[in-house]
C-alpha cells in the first residue's frame, strides 16, 4: 500500500507544489473564464490572492474564511428582485483564521494579502475591503 504524500505548507517546496497543482488543475482555468480570473502571489512577507472583478463595485464583494477556505462572494442587483451571484473559493495549505488578512479593491482588481508571519483574534469570519 502506498502513503498519499502530503505538501508541507511551512516548507517552501510544500507551497510551491501546491501553486504549481493550483495552476494546472484544468478546473481553475474553466472558472477563470466562467466566474472571474484568480491568481495566487507570493512575496517574503505575504500569500496575495488576486481577483479581477472588472464592472463590480465593492459593495457587492464579500470575502469569507473558515478554516483554510477563502470565498470571495459577488452579488448584484441585477433587475428589482433578481441577484446575479457569483463566488469561487481558494483552498489554500494552511488555517486561515488566525492570520492577519487585509484586503483593497482599486480599478477592478481586488487584493487579499495573508501574512505570513503575523497572528491575530479573529472575531468575524468575513475581511473587510479597503477602497482606493
Amino acid at each position: 500500500m502506498s502513503k498519499k504524500k502530503k505538501s508541507n505548507p511551512a516548507d517552501i517546496n510544500g507551497i510551491e507544489e501546491w501553486m504549481t497543482q493550483f495552476f494546472s488543475d484544468p478546473f481553475t482555468n474553466f472558472l477563470d473564464q466562467y466566474t472571474f480570473r484568480i491568481d495566487l502571489f507570493e512575496t517574503s512577507e505575504e500569500y496575495i490572492v488576486e481577483a479581477e472583478l472588472d464592472q463590480i463595485k465593492a459593495e457587492d464583494i464579500t470575502i469569507e474564511i473558515s478554516d483554510e477556505h477563502l470565498k470571495i462572494l459577488i452579488s448584484r442587483n441585477v433587475k428589482s428582485a433578481e441577484h446575479d451571484c457569483v463566488e469561487r473559493s481558494v483552498i489554500l495549505p494552511f488555517m486561515l483564521e488566525q492570520k492577519v488578512i487585509k484586503a483593497q479593491f482599486e480599478n477592478g482588481i481586488l487584493e487579499i494579502m495573508i501574512s505570513k508571519e503575523e497572528t491575530c483574534k479573529r472575531k468575524n469570519c468575513k475581511v473587510p475591503i479597503q477602497v482606493k
